[in-house]
């Protein structure tokens, strides 16, 4: 488990790219579970990482969910007002809880966390989604026929990772209506491409009255379901 002191040397090396810096960025990270998904493993997510992160500075809204394609995937994004932010939290005592939950449920070394600079920014509001990451510097052939291809989404985003020496990642985004819609869609799909059908929950920022209501549940008074979700 990376200590403190490393991630603040980590944060200060990652300081140094500027192209990342000062504008919205949606973060999509992609994890691979050690045990098969399950509700007991969703709750200690939610207790132990959204409860932590929802207050956070910088954080706009989040979204998670588990993926329909792979039973050993969970899927997390955040909108950053900007990727400093992220850095920042790294140095909160939220994170210890966040980093102990990481190491206690994923795959040590697996998780494909990119921040992307959507147009306009921000995550698709769908609840339903497929998700798509890839490198373009090893697929770009083979991804331009999934980025143009039509389809039943409602909504689309596709967008490059603004993070230092990870530029050449692309993330797409379909929002459906509802996964009969979703299923409708056959994208071709490529080795090395992470491609998930995924039912998403959103955690909006709190209010101040929210906030405290975070600050209750961290003392057993209140659980997390309490707290508005959209």
């Amino acid at each position: 488990m990376a200590t403190a002191e490393q991630m603040a040397a980590y944060a200060a090396a990652l300081r140094q790219y500027k192209p990342a810096q000062d504008k919205p960025v949606t973060e999509v990270a992609i994890f691979k579970l050690k045990e098969a998904q399950s509700a007991a493993t969703l709750e200690y997510f939610e207790r132990q990482i959204i409860q932590n992160t929802a207050p956070g500075t910088g954080i706009i809204r989040q979204s998670y969910g588990f993926s329909l394609s792979d039973p050993y995937t969970l899927i997390w994004m955040l909108d950053w007002e900007k990727i400093q932010d992220h850095w920042d939290f790294w140095q909160t005592p939220a994170f210890a809880p966040v980093i102990v939950c990481i190491d206690k449920i994923f795959v040590s070394g697996r998780p494909l966390v990119r921040h992307y600079e959507f147009q306009p920014s921000g995550m698709l509001r769908h609840s339903v989604q497929k998700v798509f990451v890839w490198n373009d510097e090893l697929e770009a052939p083979k991804a331009e026929s999934l980025v143009g291809t039509k389809s039943n989404a409602s909504d689309r985003k596709v967008a490059y990772a603004v993070d230092m020496q990870e530029t050449s990642w692309r993330c797409a985004v379909f929002g459906y209506e509802n996964k009969e819609t979703a299923h409708k869609d056959e994208f071709v799909e490529w080795e090395g491409l992470e491609a998930h059908l995924v039912e998403l929950a959103f955690v909006e920022k709190p209010t101040q009255t929210m906030k405290a209501g975070f600050d209750m549940a961290k003392h057993g008074k209140l659980y997390l379901h309490s707290f508005k979700r959209t």
